[in-house]
């Protein structure tokens, strides 16, 4: 059918568009994050992999771009130990490193619940931080391609929701129909899941899905012997109303624009337990936050 060919020309058009588009960023670009190093006294010197950094005037952190992965850290100070440590950057966050180099003759103590296996930098003087990936906020506007009642239709929505540990979404959307197909409208909405892969990436991919009910109206103008009703659809004197299931799971490929920005294009389905109402879906959405 008409409407099969256009929505599987679009997803296919959407999925090689961004598959050749991670091609070239991974050809052309390094993943990137940012070290920002504040230590005490503010005249250490800072190494980074071996290279000597300048901390800037004053009691501001020392802000470095760095390549995705482990780096090695050492700080040096006249009279004071030396702090050697590895931190892992990842893609497009900060790794916060907070430390205060102790004299030559101060005694260092783990702090509580750690023994000798705690990192160098966790001594009674100096507190280091390195953070992984975030738990926050993320909310993302929603634009789908998919069949209603056999014909191509276009869905407007949004979901959001927090993410624990940068990986795990959990939240809830809703979708509504921009057009109208032979005289219904389709709404639906419900909780939703996302797991990413990658987060770290400027590429990634996600397992995304949406588990609820929807509604659809029926507003058809319809004709009896006694004349026509305006607008409205009815039976028995009350307008036309379908309730259903929906489960609509996703696989998106995704492209991060810093660490709050994300650009996500999906292929899935979408299955009810109404008459005319499943079928293959073609999404383009945009996160924003965690």
């Amino acid at each position: 059918m008409l409407h099969s060919r256009i929505l599987a020309r679009f997803t296919a058009a959407a999925i090689v568009i961004l598959l050749s588009a991670s091609v070239a960023a991974a050809r052309q670009q390094t993943d990137f994050g940012t070290l920002s190093i504040q230590v005490r006294p503010p005249d250490a010197e800072i190494f980074v992999d071996g290279e000597r950094w300048v901390a800037p005037e004053g009691t501001g952190p020392l802000a470095i771009q760095l390549s995705s992965g482990p780096h090695r850290i050492e700080l040096r100070s006249p009279g004071r130990r030396t702090f050697a440590t590895t931190v892992t950057i990842r893609t497009g966050q900060t790794s916060p490193l907070n430390v205060a180099l102790p004299s030559e003759g101060a005694e260092t103590t783990p702090p509580p619940g750690q023994g000798a296996a705690a990192t160098p930098a966790a001594t009674a003087s100096g507190i280091t931080r390195v953070e992984g990936p975030e738990s926050g906020f993320v909310v993302a506007p929603d634009f789908r391609v998919t069949a209603v009642s056999h014909d191509t239709s276009a869905l407007l929505g949004a979901y959001g929701g927090y993410v624990f540990n940068g990986q795990l979404l959990v939240g809830a959307g809703g979708y509504w129909q921009l057009n109208s197909n032979a005289g219904t409208h389709l709404a639906y909405g419900g909780a939703v899941a996302e797991w990413r892969f990658f987060p770290e990436r400027t590429i990634g991919f996600n397992v995304h899905g949406l588990i609820g009910a929807g509604e659809l109206h029926d507003d058809v103008h319809f004709f009896e012997g006694r004349g026509r009703f305006n607008d409205a659809f009815f039976r028995d004197g009350f307008p036309h109303y379908d309730i259903f299931f929906v489960a609509e799971p996703e696989a998106q490929v995704v492209i991060r624009f810093g660490s709050l920005v994300r650009l996500q294009v999906g292929a899935g389905y979408r299955a009810t337990s109404a008459n005319g109402l499943s079928g293959a879906s073609g999404s383009v959405s945009v996160q924003f936050g965690k």
